[in-house]
């Protein structure tokens, strides 16, 4: 035997065993149904065969009985001449349909070899009957024809119908043995046939690399499965984006926390190094900015891998806007204290639905980007509240500020994550208003930019769509 039909048979032999294989399934399925509709249509055609005066059996009867009272000739005189004695039961009833009688003058004229020597209905009343002749139960039709004083009667015997029946079921059996099988090869074959681009795409995953997420190929597959395989291109490409964002994550942080922890390494050689107190101060002073800024870049980093991973479903809840601007302001306070800045705060109770954790790392960043860059003396101004965007209501936060700002042409580059502005001074990473990008996309909110507090400086303001407004879409 062949390699070929050694596999076929060892997978027939699987899905025969495997309960939830769909091709057993579905042929089990299938010759089920054609088991149920062949037992109704058996049922049906026994009713048909059975049942009195319009079953097939009666109608059988009374179409023949009708038929010889019709062929009978005209002249009875020389039917009675010819007509031979009445015979008694004969035994071999059995090998016979169906018998008959015809009646002429009182006197049994002609009658078939099996027929019983006495009347099958002695009453001669047109009709059916049921009767009881020398022990054997008969089925008899009577049918006269008056004008010409012929009777004709015409009966069969249970046996009879019994020995028929079992005929007929025999070969509607034997048919329908052969269509099961047929119907369950066809199916068994079909459905295989069907199914092998899903085997084949199975040995392509099987043989594909650990992190090849190409798209799987649609076309060959039953439309049935394809919306699946659709959905699993999908998933694919979902984690295609995710590692691609590690990746890239991966990169970007290590490509940014190389030089401030080059630089940290500098300023404590410095201070090691140092011939006298103040110079120690002096490196250690800067030795200690470097590492502020350093674990300032290392949380931005973490709140961006965790933006980036976060996952787009995530259960929202109302939020009051305000109460997380005092809180936040709150901590950047002492920050701007130390830099103579002022900070201006106009909050006013604002429901949105969101996650808490995004919505903090949002304004954590404005604040920050507006601290570090307002300079010495400067003013932020931070406000929310209810508003009209577009037309429609919804929920605005603002932090503006009075520093350099950034030229016009730049502001649709300030979000690109580390990008930095040319010409200024500040020492930011370059991922504050990316985090806050990505974190206004997660609400569907709209980040507008514009100039800041007396026509100086960066104004960022962010528009969310009210919580009574998102539940209502939804």
């Amino acid at each position: 035997m062949s390699r070929y039909w050694r596999e076929r048979m060892e997978q027939c032999r699987r899905a025969v065993h495997e309960r939830h294989s769909l091709r057993w399934r579905l042929t089990k399925a299938l010759l089920l149904c054609i088991v149920l509709a062949f037992a109704c249509w058996k049922g049906y055609q026994s009713w048909q065969l059975t049942r009195e005066r319009t079953g097939f059996w009666d109608a059988s009867l009374q179409e023949i009985g009708t038929q010889i009272v019709q062929s009978m000739p005209d002249n009875l005189a020389l039917l009675a001449q010819t007509a031979r004695p009445p015979r008694g039961n004969a035994g071999g009833a059995g090998d016979h349909k169906m018998s008959f009688q015809i009646w002429a003058g009182g006197r049994n004229v002609v009658h078939s070899p099996a027929a019983p020597a006495t009347a099958m209905k002695p009453d001669f009343i047109d009709g059916f009957a049921t009767r009881t002749i020398a022990g054997e139960t008969w089925r008899v039709y009577s049918i006269a024809d008056r004008e010409r004083g012929i009777i004709v009667q015409v009966g069969r015997t249970q046996d009879m119908m019994a020995e028929e029946f079992k005929g007929w079921v025999r070969v509607a059996l034997i048919a329908a043995l052969q269509i099961f099988v047929l119907f369950g090869l066809v199916a068994w074959l079909v459905i295989g046939r069907s199914l092998r681009p899903v085997t084949a795409l199975r040995r392509t995953l099987l043989a594909r690399q650990p992190l090849d997420l190409t798209p799987l190929p649609v076309a060959p597959i039953p439309t049935e499965l394809q919306p699946l395989v659709e959905a699993f291109n999908g998933q694919l490409a979902r984690v295609d984006e995710a590692l691609q964002n590690e990746r890239r994550f991966i990169a970007d942080a290590a490509h940014e926390l190389r030089t401030p922890l080059a630089v940290l390494i500098a300023h404590a050689d410095l201070a090691l190094r140092a011939n006298t107190i103040e110079e120690k101060n002096a490196a250690l002073q800067r030795l200690s900015a470097g590492v502020q800024r350093s674990a300032r870049l290392s949380e931005q980093l973490l709140d961006l891998a965790r933006l980036d991973t976060a996952a787009d479903g995530a259960e929202r809840v109302p939020v009051d806007l305000s109460e997380l601007v005092v809180l936040l302001v709150r901590d950047f306070e002492t920050l701007a204290r130390e830099r103579r800045q002022k900070i201006a705060l106009n909050a006013e109770p604002a429901i949105v639905s969101g996650d808490i954790d995004q919505l903090g790392i949002l304004l954590r960043n404005l604040l920050d980007n507006a601290v570090r860059y307002a300079g010495e003396g400067g003013t932020i101004a931070v406000s929310c509240g209810p508003t009209l965007h577009e037309g429609a209501p919804g929920v605005m936060l603002q932090v503006a500020d009075d520093g350099p700002g950034v030229p016009a042409v730049d502001r649709d580059r300030i979000f690109d994550r580390f990008y930095r502005a040319p010409g200024n001074g500040g020492r930011g990473s370059g991922i504050g208003l990316s985090l806050v990008a990505r974190a206004a996309r997660g609400h569907d909110a709209q980040i507008v930019v514009g100039e800041g507090i007396g026509g100086r400086g960066l104004s960022v303001a962010v528009y969310f769509r009210s919580a009574a407004d998102q539940a209502g879409e939804a």
